[in-house]
């Protein structure tokens, strides 16, 4: 997936952990970037071992890239949190840095209550928004102290001490019940998020402070209707080598979840799918101890929780080309609801921007990667 088009300008941002600025570089050589999804990215850059950056930058510094399309305006592509060098000499000393997006710094913190805690480690009958909010709130801010039961203060300094979580909006789906003791903090609000109705995301409000914040529906804007519509297909020019596959081969529709309790005084669900029926009959089990004894709504919610992730899912992938009307950064760009046509059946599916893969190599040259997916 070669850019045709002119191309775009990079520059790169760095800050020392103060948030004072260290300079503005556009002499680099190899740089790659991956964007994604309620993930936290990554950023690799290398750079001459007598460049400036290179004697000074310390532990944890911000290294921010930027972008400007052709016919676009400069847009912060990511910021990464350095963490690791590798230096090499061949013909020349090279610096390779690689630096995880700010999201990382959520994985950083585990939800360090003990189970059972209501609106800490336990949640009935709450909106998936409400849910996220509330374990950034007090996993990974002031919030998080020993007086309210957290097994240590969430906050012992950079960078977290910049850290805030925007208003609650209560949007996404409901949880009957969730659960989610000692669980890693970013990983449960992508399990959140899986099945919530929405994204999230860090984003950087100041050289010193970012916010967590919620994105009903998804992190872009919708693409599929209006003046704005995006479509992929083979007649449009901006689609190549689409694949189309239907894998029943680990498919379960029936779920039998085992909670608390002894033999025949252990609870247990059942639990079936959308996609269940006579002639579709396949069980899973489902060990889920960590839910409270008679707690049936949070084992069916379990069991629909592990059902998803074992239904049909037909998929649809294909190669991204930019062209003039349909280029990234321009006309759509991270977590956009989009539409492709499939090739094979003709339909006109509804697709998210669901990550983006740059390289430049020494010479400039830029590759771009685009992973879409399907929205169910």
């Amino acid at each position: 997936m070669t850019y045709t088009l002119p191309q775009a300008d990079y520059r790169i941002d760095v800050y020392n952990t103060a948030g004072v600025s260290q300079g503005r570089y556009k002499n680099f050589l190899p740089l790659s970037y991956i964007r994604r999804v309620n993930a936290p990215g990554l950023l690799r850059i290398s750079l001459s071992d007598t460049h400036r950056i290179a004697s000074t930058i310390a532990d944890k510094w911000q290294v921010e890239v930027w972008r400007k399309p052709y016919g676009g305006d400069w847009n912060r592509e990511l910021t990464g949190i350095w963490r690791k060098e590798n230096w090499s000499y061949i013909d020349t000393a090279i610096l390779e840095l690689t630096c995880p997006g700010l999201m990382r710094i959520l994985g950083w913190r585990e939800i360090a209550y003990y189970a059972g805690v209501a609106n800490r480690t336990l949640f009935t009958t709450e909106k998936a928004e409400t849910i996220a909010n509330t374990l950034v709130k007090y996993n990974a801010t002031t919030s998080g102290t020993t007086g309210d039961g957290r097994m240590r203060a969430a906050v012992g300094g950079y960078p977290f001490t910049g850290l805030s979580v925007e208003a609650d909006g209560a949007t996404g789906n409901t949880f009957a019940s969730y659960y989610c003791a000692w669980k890693n903090l970013l990983e449960t609000l992508q399990d959140v998020a899986r099945v919530g109705g929405g994204d999230f995301d860090i984003v950087k409000t100041s050289s010193t402070a970012w916010q967590y914040r919620w994105y009903e529906g998804q992190l872009g804007t919708d693409r599929t209707t209006g003046s704005n519509r995006v479509v992929f297909s083979m007649a449009n020019g901006n689609m190549a080598n689409p694949r189309y596959e239907v894998n029943r081969l680990g498919v379960k529709t029936v779920a039998i979840v085992a909670g608390q309790g002894e033999e025949s005084e252990r609870d247990v669900e059942v639990v079936t799918s959308a996609d269940y029926a006579v002639g579709n009959d396949i069980e899973m089990f489902i060990g889920a101890t960590d839910i409270e004894k008679g707690d049936t709504d949070g084992l069916q919610s379990r069991g629909d929780e592990k059902l998803a992730e074992v239904i049909e899912k037909p998929s649809f992938t294909f190669d991204v080309l930019q062209t003039g009307s349909a280029q990234y950064g321009v006309h759509y760009t991270l977590g956009d609801k989009v539409l492709a046509i499939n090739p094979r059946t003709g339909v006109e599916l509804t697709m998210k921007i669901a990550g983006i893969t740059i390289e430049l190599d020494d010479d400039g040259k830029e590759v771009i990667g685009i992973d879409i997916e399907e929205v169910v």
